[in-house]
């Protein structure tokens, strides 16, 4: 047991080390891309994004039960679906597109 819960130099480096090389930061890869992004850097499509805040809202008792989203609908619309997320090149290319792209 570790007096007055100091860490030792070596549990310090190791945290250090973890910080600087981001490997506590979760990532997720594109649906298009497939490169990886931070968890916090990624969007759903619109449609999901709108059920999603009207969840939490309904969650919150202020507001209805929503609807959930059509899928058929979204992979019509962006050859997506609810489960997919995307980097912001990505997502911005595919919202001001309106649909599917290539790859890069």
């Amino acid at each position: 047991m570790k007096k007055d819960n100091m860490i030792s130099v070596e549990e310090a480096e190791i945290m250090a080390e973890i910080e600087n090389a981001n490997l506590d930061m979760p990532k997720i890869k594109c649906s298009i891309c497939s490169r990886e992004t931070p968890a916090h850097e990624v969007y759903a499509l619109p449609e999901v994004w709108r059920h999603a805040r009207q969840m939490a809202l309904y969650m919150l008792g202020k507001a209805p039960k929503p609807t959930p989203v059509d899928e058929q609908a979204l992979v019509s619309k962006y050859g997506y679906t609810i489960h997919d997320v995307f980097c912001t090149d990505c997502w911005l290319d595919l919202i001001l597109d309106g649909g599917q792209r290539e790859s890069q």
